[in-house]
């Protein structure tokens, strides 16, 4: 790892006492942790962003620059790949011969072809999808409804950025994993869930827009409020989306500050955030981190 006087400027800005610099500094939603040789970025991200949000925070630009290899949620190169449709569409989907009537209420089923009525969609679109895709489908139409996408999230933006620069980048999980996560939900625990994200589709514009200002601000308390306090985030889900997986990538991040180079980690800003976060867990085991503090 070559010095350089970003790491300059960041260390002596990360040592300033924040309570004299409260009406000078804002927070960005990056952290880091350091050894002697090495940095690790800890960057949060929105997955779907709205072109009116953009540009994104400089904090993430600087950080980019100064990285050597990106670790991402998932391996990007892996989206444009044929057979990852091909595992994501098996993984959605119900077996043979089964219907999403066969798993939930007659109730449920006409609430979620109203909504696909009212949406412009196939009145059918869900009937062979397993519950837990339902539940992704149905934020994934609801963040596309208020113009959010992937072309103007964060990952999409720094892969293609390391592309050009030759950047090495990977992933911490896969997709099919990820997706996994919600099969193991018995199909009436997600059928409530499910019930509960149509109840507030309506808000779900005035939702994003409370995520993005507190990520934007870097408000680390008013983002896990917004976003770990929702009611329809059941104990059961944070565990299997958010708590179990923290767990698992706290060992990677620790193997990467044993490294000479400096890594960042691009994941969602969910993870970051809270009391059983990836931050706070390496705050458990003694590491010292610290969140980046941006200059007005």
């Amino acid at each position: 790892m070559k010095p350089s006087p970003l790491r300059a400027f960041l260390c002596i800005l990360w040592m300033l006492p924040a309570a004299a610099h409260a009406e000078e500094h804002r927070h960005a939603p990056v952290w880091m942790l350091s050894d002697t040789d090495s940095t690790v970025f800890l960057a949060g991200s929105i997955h779907l962003l709205r072109e009116t949000d953009l540009p994104l925070p400089e904090a993430f630009d600087h950080v980019y620059l100064e990285a050597e290899e990106l670790v991402f949620e998932i391996d990007m190169a892996t989206m444009t790949d044929p057979g990852t449709a091909a595992e994501v569409r098996r993984l959605g989907s119900l077996p043979e011969g089964e219907s999403l009537s066969s798993h939930f209420r007659e109730s449920t089923i006409s609430r979620l072809r109203e909504y696909l009525v009212e949406r412009g969609l196939p009145v059918n679109s869900f009937e062979n999808c397993a519950p837990g895709m339902v539940f992704l489908l149905l934020s994934s139409f609801e963040a596309s409804r208020q113009g959010a996408r992937p072309e103007f999230g964060l990952e999409t933006i720094y892969f293609g950025k390391s592309l050009r620069d030759h950047k090495p980048s990977r992933g911490l999980e896969t997709l099919a994993f990820q997706i996994s996560r919600l099969n193991g939900f018995e199909p009436a625990m997600m059928e409530d869930l499910i019930n509960e994200a149509l109840d507030e589709s309506a808000k779900s514009g005035e939702k994003l827009d409370s995520i993005i200002s507190a990520w934007r601000s870097g408000d680390e308390e008013k983002l896990a409020s917004v976003i770990l306090d929702d009611s329809s985030f059941t104990p059961q889900l944070k565990k299997a989306l958010l708590t179990d997986r923290n767990r698992n990538w706290v060992p990677e991040i620790v193997k990467a500050l044993a490294t000479d180079r400096d890594v960042l980690f691009l994941v969602g800003a969910a993870h970051l955030v809270g009391d059983e976060s990836v931050v706070a867990l390496l705050r458990e085991k003694g590491y010292v981190v610290t969140q980046l503090a941006i200059s007005e």
